[in-house]
């Protein structure tokens, strides 16, 4: 595993990410080439404290750019900083951190699972595995509402460019004229069955880890195919 290192970034851009506003995106320009694995995360250093957020695009197209992919959040630091900022300031960033990673090489069936922002570090995931093998993944998403979703475009492409990706998205609180699935991602999860090969990835709060890497367990799914990252708000 890499040594994380300290360098200077720039933010070059931002953009809202979803209808409803409530993510964003951010690219930053490195002072210098780095370094990093699909589903690794930076640190942002603001005031002495450190923020996470995973890197959301592959390594090979980081030459010049990191994209982010920030939750606002009233009263955080890092987000409030990211979004209102000027483009050109620059901050400290450390990296790479995580061991949420593509286990191409132990398993041929892979599932990714993640909430809101979580979804963050599941995108280079998928992207590096169905590129370079045939391998199948799935992507469970859920979101609250339907004005949450953003990446559609992306979504569709990955789907209609490689026959082994598939996803579905779920709506916590979907409103009445939502036609696909409904309800929590655990819901969906404890009403199927998977491949014995399959390697599990997780992201997302405290509470939906515990309660899918509980489901898994009781589906006979051993916890060193279970792989996860807790995003802490």
């Amino acid at each position: 595993m890499q040594k994380p290192v300290h360098i200077t970034a720039r933010i070059h851009a931002r953009r809202d990410a979803d209808k409803g506003k409530k993510y964003f995106e951010v690219e930053l320009e490195p002072a210098e080439k780095v370094h990093y694995q699909p589903g690794q995360y930076l640190n942002l250093v603001l005031e002495g404290q450190r923020r996470s957020y995973s890197i959301t695009n592959l390594p090979q197209e980081s030459n010049k750019s990191l994209w982010l992919l920030v939750e606002r959040i009233k009263g955080g630091i890092a987000s409030t900083f990211l979004d209102n900022a000027p483009l050109g300031t620059s901050v400290e960033i450390v990296l790479p951190f995580g061991r949420l990673l593509p286990q191409e090489d132990k398993a041929r069936h892979h599932v990714l699972v993640g909430t809101g922002s979580g979804i963050a570090p599941l995108k280079p995931i998928a992207e590096w595995i169905t590129r370079n093998y045939d391998h199948t993944v799935e992507l469970l998403w859920g979101l609250r509402e339907k004005e949450n979703i953003f990446w559609e475009d992306w979504l569709e492409q990955m789907a209609k460019t490689y026959p082994n990706f598939r996803y579905q998205i779920t709506l916590s609180q979907p409103d009445p004229e939502w036609k696909g699935l409904s309800g929590r991602v655990t819901e969906h999860l404890q009403r199927r069955g998977f491949e014995e090969n399959t390697y599990f990835y997780l992201c997302g709060g405290k509470q939906m880890l515990d309660d899918v890497r509980t489901i898994l367990k009781s589906k006979g799914v051993p916890a060193t195919q279970i792989l996860t990252e807790q995003f802490h708000v």
